[in-house]
C-alpha cells in the first residue's frame, strides 16, 4: 500500500499520521503500538533519556500490553559523519528499507527479527528523523559477548557452526547484509532444546537481492566482514580461530557441494583482505591463521 510522502509499506502493516508523525505499525499489534504515544515528542524522549545506552545510542525496552516488548532502536549516521548530523537523516527512506528487507526476509524464513513498528518525521528541511521498534528477544546475548563467555573450544566450535547455518539461510533468502559482525548476530535461548536460535539483526544498511540470488562474491564478503570483526574485537586464535571459523563455514555450506566449489576461489580473495586487516591491527599472520579461511573439505 502506498501513502503519501512515506511511498509503499509491506502487507501486515498500516499508516496512521499524527500531526507531522508517521506510524508504520504491525497491523496486528497496532493497539497495543498506539498506547505507547509514540508520535508524542515529549513521550519519545523520556523513553530514550531513561534507557540504557546499547550500541550508538540508547535502546528503550518498552512492555507490550498483550505480552512481550518493544525495542526502540533511533537511527543515527555513524563515524565522523555521525558526529556532525546525529540522528539527522536525508528523508525516511533507511527505516523503510531495513522494514521492507527485514519483512522480505521473513516471509522466505530467515533469521532475522520482528519488526513491529517505525516512527517517522520531519525535523529541519529535508532532514528525518527515525526509529525502528523489534520485537525483543528476551536473554539473547550477542555472539562477541557469548564467545568471550564459553571457555570450552567444542561450544565456541558448535556456538560457529550453528551461526553459519543461519547466515547461510539469510543469504539463501537473497539478503546481502552489508554490515555482517558479531554484535549484529544474537543467540537466543530455547527452553528445551539443545541449541539457541541465531538472530540476524541490524538489517539497516541490507539489501534484498532476491530469494536464492545472492551471489558468491557477496556471500564470501558477507563472511570476510563477519572474520574481520573477530580480529576487530580481539577473540581472534583464541575464542574464534582456525577451527570455529572451519566449523561456521561447515555450517554454512552445509549440503550444497556447488556453493563449497562457487566459493573457494572469493574466499582465497577474502583471507588476502583477513591477511591485511590482521596486520593493521598488530597479528603477526601464521601458517595457521592463513588456513583458517580455508572452506572445508566435507561439511
Amino acid at each position: 500500500m502506498r501513502h503519501d510522502r512515506i511511498g509503499e509499506v509491506p502487507s501486515g502493516y498500516v499508516v496512521h499520521r499524527v500531526g507531522d508523525t508517521w506510524l508504520v505499525l504491525d497491523r496486528k499489534r497496532a493497539p497495543e503500538l498506539v498506547e505507547l504515544r509514540l508520535a508524542d515528542p515529549a513521550s519519545r524522549a523520556e523513553l530514550f533519556s531513561r534507557s540504557p545506552r546499547r550500541g550508538r545510542g540508547p535502546a528503550p525496552v518498552v512492555p507490550l500490553g498483550g505480552g512481550g516488548a518493544v525495542v526502540l532502536r533511533r537511527y543515527r549516521h555513524g563515524g565522523l559523519f555521525g558526529r556532525l548530523t546525529g540522528p539527522l537523516l536525508l528523508g525516511p527512506g533507511r527505516a523503510l528499507r531495513e522494514l521492507a528487507v527485514t519483512h522480505a526476509a521473513r516471509e522466505r524464513g530467515a533469521p532475522v527479527p520482528t519488526v513491529l513498528c517505525l516512527v517517522l518525521w520531519p525535523n529541519l528541511g529535508p532532514l528525518w528523523s527515525s526509529a525502528i521498534g523489534t520485537f525483543e528477544e528476551p536473554d539473547a546475548r550477542d555472539l562477541l559477548e557469548l564467545l568471550a563467555s564459553l571457555p570450552e573450544p567444542a561450544d565456541r566450535r558448535r556456538l560457529a557452526r550453528h551461526a553459519g547455518t543461519a547466515i547461510r539461510r539469510l543469504h539463501d533468502a537473497g539478503v546481502d547484509h552489508h554490515d555482517l559482525h558479531l554484535r549484529n548476530i544474537l543467540a537466543v535461548p530455547e527452553p528445551g532444546q539443545a541449541s539457541d536460535r541465531i538472530v540476524i539483526v541490524d538489517l539497516d544498511r541490507a539489501a534484498f537481492r532476491g530469494a536464492g540470488a545472492l551471489a558468491a562474491g557477496r556471500r564470501a564478503q558477507n563472511l570476510g566482514r563477519l572474520c574481520r570483526s573477530v580480529v576487530k574485537a580481539g577473540l581472534w586464535r583464541n575464542q574464534l580461530g582456525r577451527r570455529e571459523f572451519a566449523s561456521l563455514l561447515a555450517g554454512y555450506t552445509a549440503g550444497r557441494r556447488a556453493l563449497r566449489r562457487e566459493l573457494r576461489g572469493w574466499v582465497a580473495r577474502e583471507r588476502v583482505i583477513l591477511w591485511l586487516h590482521r596486520l593493521s591491527y598488530g597479528l603477526r599472520p601464521t601458517r595457521a591463521g592463513r588456513r583458517a579461511t580455508s572452506l572445508p573439505r566435507r561439511a
